[in-house]
């Protein structure tokens, strides 16, 4: 008998904290719904770029965007959002010397990407204009 009640009360337990997590769950996708136009960081279609800067936008994509883009509408992103006025304010060859050699809180890619390659993404990195929403 003790056995009985003691299942039943877990099962109560069991259901009630589910119960509460899925309404939590529901709240926070139904806030980052209302979010979601307003927070994504529109890139531009491959279709408007060069060849250079399409090859920018995929290294910048696979490399870059994981700290300068907000993953979701409800996150923050952890580097500064980049684009072609941070470009022109600080040169060609600090964004380059960024990219490569990085600084406290971002790691340097001189050894996993080639001139090339880093070059590319600066070309890239112009074509943003992250002031406008498209």
């Amino acid at each position: 008998m003790r056995v009985l009640i003691l299942i039943t009360c877990g099962l109560l337990i069991t259901g009630f904290t589910s119960a509460q997590s899925g309404e939590s769950t529901k709240k926070e996708q139904s806030q980052a719904a209302t979010r979601a136009g307003t927070d994504i960081v529109p890139l531009p279609s491959i279709k408007t770029l060069t060849g250079t800067q399409a090859s920018g936008k995929k290294l910048f994509v696979q490399r870059c965007s994981v700290c300068h883009l907000p993953a979701l509408p409800s996150y923050t992103a952890y580097g500064p959002l980049l684009d072609g006025s941070l470009v022109a304010d600080r040169g060609d060859d600090a964004a380059r010397r960024q990219i490569m050699q990085g600084s406290a809180r971002m790691p340097g890619f001189q050894y996993t990407l080639t001139p090339t390659e880093i070059d590319q993404i600066v070309v890239y990195l112009k074509t943003l204009d992250l002031s406008k929403k498209e």
